[in-house]
């Protein structure tokens, strides 16, 4: 176990930090997000989504800057340096309830895919319960473990993308992009809307990784950074223009699976079919990895905040929560949509970037800085005993 994290289970590198961002800005939003940029700029919406790659770069760097100034603390301990200990405890608090109703939102649309796509007939908190097993053993194990297996599903899930692209040329149809830019500007930009609270602002887990950065690997941090939120908008214009020019405006925006429903489309010599469960694992992949990044943000400002030596022991309970949470966050399908639109984006961009925005300007005005380690300490090793002290206490 590295010295200095302890608990926290070890450090992580620059490069695996940049997959499990990408992996999380991927998450449930490759299955989900399209329908909803579609809805409003139609044939446009893959412009919304390059359009959208500078915001993800600046969200970002709001958290960079303050990792600058407290590199090995999390947002949960900085709060308390920069606001004060009270203060800094409720800014805390806002984000613990922030993660845990993320955590039963991303939850939610697991459930409810699987149930509407795969098992119609398996009650919804059995799939949820059974997903979560997962992922507190995830979340116990540590981010270093999560990064590891985020590796694997990075190369994983940029394969399938890669597929899915490639066998999807001949069922493009040029004519669903067209017009392009019929109402001007105005339809690529509000499309940049919904995408801001899902998934830009949820990125806000990173203020409670950036801590696990291996020292020697910092320099590299905010490059390896930029090539993440260039791939994941990069894959974010694909996924948008191929269900455009596949399914076209009005199917795909009836869809609420339309990257599911477009890799059905995919028939090559009756040889490559049935593409779609790929898809369906590749999207739980992302999506385990999403979830688990969200609990353990959570348990670890939880912890922080209560000022506890470990977070392992809120792991089970924090899970145990989110369960029920997923169950009732959403009452129906329009409930998810109206939701998802008008008050989810407000609610993310005011958690995940106004207020480190504001964190960041308090810090500046009255220079707050600190080097102080506030990872969780290191386990005491147990030091052998040898025979003949043995004996001398014996005797």
């Amino acid at each position: 176990m590295t010295k200095g994290t302890g608990a926290a289970n070890g450090t992580i590198t620059s490069g695996q930090l940049s997959k499990l961002l990408f992996l999380f800005s991927i998450g449930s939003a490759a299955l989900l997000l399209p329908t909803a940029v579609v809805s409003i700029a139609k044939q446009d919406s893959w412009i919304s989504m390059l359009l959208v790659i500078p915001f993800h770069y600046a969200f970002i760097y709001i958290y960079l800057l303050l990792h600058k100034r407290f590199p090995k603390m999390t947002l949960a301990q900085y709060a308390e340096k920069i606001a004060g200990v009270w203060l800094g405890k409720a800014v805390t608090l806002t984000f613990v309830f922030f993660f845990a109703l993320l955590g039963g939102l991303v939850l939610n649309n697991v459930t409810d895919f699987l149930s509407k796509s795969v098992l119609p007939q398996t009650p919804d908190w059995f799939i949820g319960g059974t997903f979560m097993i997962s992922i507190a053993y995830a979340v116990f194990l540590g981010v270093e473990t999560i990064a590891r297996t985020g590796e694997i599903l990075f190369a994983w899930t940029l394969f399938i993308i890669g597929l899915i692209s490639f066998t999807l040329i001949n069922q493009m149809h040029a004519d669903n992009l067209l017009p392009m830019l019929y109402n001007g500007w105005s339809g690529p930009v509000k499309g940049i809307y919904p995408v801001l609270g899902f998934p830009l602002a949820e990125c806000v887990f990173l203020t409670a990784i950036l801590p696990m950065i291996k020292d020697e690997e910092r320099t590299k941090l905010k490059r390896m950074i930029g090539w993440s939120v260039l791939l994941s908008g990069g894959v974010g214009v694909i996924i948008s223009f191929l269900i455009v020019s596949v399914l076209g405006v009005e199917e795909a925006m009836r869809s609420p699976f339309s990257v599911y429903e477009m890799a059905k489309s995919i028939n090559i010599e009756e040889i490559l079919v049935r593409v779609e469960i790929l898809v369906a694992m590749v999207w739980i992949g992302t999506v385990f990895t999403k979830l688990a990044i969200t609990v353990y943000s959570l348990v670890v400002m939880l912890s922080q905040m209560l000022k506890l030596r470990t977070y392992r022991s809120l792991v089970f309970p924090m899970c145990l929560l989110i369960v029920p949470l997923s169950l009732i966050v959403y009452r129906n399908s329009i409930h998810a949509g109206t939701f998802a639109l008008e008050v989810w984006s407000v609610y993310a961009v005011l958690q995940g970037v106004i207020l480190p925005l504001s964190l960041l300007a308090v810090a500046r005005l009255f220079d707050k800085k600190s080097a102080e380690d506030g990872r969780f300490p290191e386990k005491t090793p147990k030091t052998p005993v040898s025979a003949g002290e043995t004996a001398d206490k014996q005797g």
